[in-house]
């Protein structure tokens, strides 16, 4: 009996018109996605290139170690290959960093910035069709599964035929979710083709795992609405008024309580702006200078002093040494007190961050938005990640560096630029075991209602008025 249930739940949904329009509508959605997903990475892969060759040039072109000290070395971001699936924040993100020996890294040349418009309407992956577009056709599917039955006079003429209501609920949500899969099911397999064939986009296997992992949490982001709106249907007579409370539902996991969520955070947990932050960096930068400009006088004044009694290499070599010795001072004193507020920093908006998130997971489109960031390192992780590899590399460029001035000024030169003795930037992104485990709650939470809706369901269902 199970099984008629499920072929005539079938038969009948792939019959409708509906069926032919979501089918049509996503096909051309995902594709589309895809499509401008891959264009979007190939293009940012190009610029990257470019990017790093210009940085490069510009070395070379630098005369000597003083020059290279102030204006540093340009570190670009490498993009995510999965941002073409989960944009996340990597539009958003700024592209390269400058290190030097004066400045604290920090991340611009964002793509908003030279394209405001993609900030006003946002990314269109696939991840923004599954969870705006997609989530409304499961509420299509199931909001009159059980009251449109009712009102077509459907429902009791099944039950009056000794049919165990247990059995009609379970082969309508086996069927109906069957149907509602099919036409994501058939454009994803095809865009999995067209990836494997596009030229230039070279998945690794993890790469591939974490594709899969997504396209699961995309299945159980669906899941969710579908017994979301199984479970109304059976709470209500009519299919208007299931429409009605799903759409409102539906608005208050998409829209309001993220929004509601971050709003909350800030309130709770406010943090610096990073005006602040930077106006303190400076600050501090320009009474260093001030205090080592005060410190080289008071130091010629008693070298001078000494002079009678010493040689002129003397003299050289005393100078050379005191320079290098403070101006390591400075710089070693301006990274720690840069560290020091950057870490307080950090804490709080780690603090903000975590609230925010842990409010908004009450939403499933946080939990989709948060789960396929992580998974394609897209997300703030990520992000943070990469900001913190610039900053331990920062002293140790500046430590390189200004070895080389001094060893120039101990030859009586400026010397060369010899970029072969750099110390290079290396940064590994994040590996599939900690990404997993940072969408585990994510994943827990929406098991956990799609469970929970569909047990509601069952219950509801058994006390149904089918009359």
């Amino acid at each position: 009996m199970l099984k008629v249930i499920i072929k005539k739940e079938i038969v009948d949904t792939i019959t409708s018109p509906k069926f032919l329009f979501t089918f049509l509508l996503c096909a051309i959605l995902i594709f589309a996605s895809v499509y401008t997903g891959i264009s979007n990475y190939r293009t940012q892969q190009s610029e990257y290139e470019g990017a790093v060759a210009l940085n490069k040039k510009s070395l070379e072109s630098q005369p000597n170690y003083a020059m290279l000290a102030g204006y540093g070395t340009k570190i670009n971001r490498k993009p995510q290959i999965l941002s073409m699936i989960s944009t996340g924040i990597e539009e958003a993100m700024g592209q390269a960093a400058t290190v030097n020996i004066s400045y604290d890294p920090t991340l611009v040349d964002s793509k908003f910035s030279s394209n405001p418009m993609s900030a006003v309407y946002g990314a269109l992956d696939l991840t923004f069709i599954v969870k705006i577009v997609l989530s409304l056709f499961a509420l299509l599917f199931t909001y009159d599964a059980i009251a449109g039955e009712k009102e077509r006079g459907t429902l009791k003429l099944m039950l009056a035929n000794s049919l165990p209501r247990h059995t009609l609920i379970l082969g309508k949500a086996i069927g109906g979710y069957i149907s509602l899969v099919i036409p994501l099911l058939i454009p994803l397999l095809l865009s999995l083709v067209f990836l494997m064939v596009f030229p230039d986009v070279s998945l690794t296997g993890a790469d591939w795992l974490r594709l899969s992992l997504i396209f699961v949490i995309f299945f159980l982001y669906l899941s969710l609405f579908f017994t979301l709106g199984l479970f109304v249907s059976t709470r209500t007579g009519r299919s208007s008024t299931s429409f009605l409370i799903l759409l409102f539902l539906w608005i208050l996991f998409v829209t309001i309580i993220p929004k509601a969520a971050v709003m909350s955070a800030e309130q709770i947990h406010p943090i610096p702006t990073i005006h602040e932050i930077t106006a303190k960096k400076e600050a501090f930068l320009r009474q260093a200078n001030t205090e080592f400009m005060q410190q080289q006088l008071d130091f010629w004044k008693e070298l001078e002093r000494e002079g009678k009694n010493l040689s002129r290499e003397e003299m050289l070599t005393k100078s050379r040494t005191w320079m290098e010795e403070r101006n390591q001072k400075k710089t070693a004193r301006v990274d720690e007190f840069n560290l020091n507020i950057e870490r307080d920093f950090q804490a709080k908006k780690r603090q903000q961050q975590r609230l925010a998130v842990d409010f908004s997971r009450i939403s499933p489109a946080s939990a989709l938005t948060f789960s396929t960031m992580s998974l394609a390192r897209t997300g703030i992780d990520e992000y943070e990640r990469f900001l913190n590899s610039l900053k331990t590399y920062k002293p140790i460029f500046s430590k390189w560096v200004n070895a080389r001035i001094m060893r120039g000024l101990e030859a009586g030169q400026l010397a060369k630029v010899e970029l072969e003795t750099m110390p290079s930037f290396n940064y590994t992104p994040e590996s599939l075991g900690p990404s997993i485990k940072r969408v585990l709650p994510d994943i827990g939470i929406m098991t956990a209602l799609i469970v929970l809706f569909f047990i509601g369901a069952h219950i509801s269902f058994l006390a149904y008025d089918a009359r």
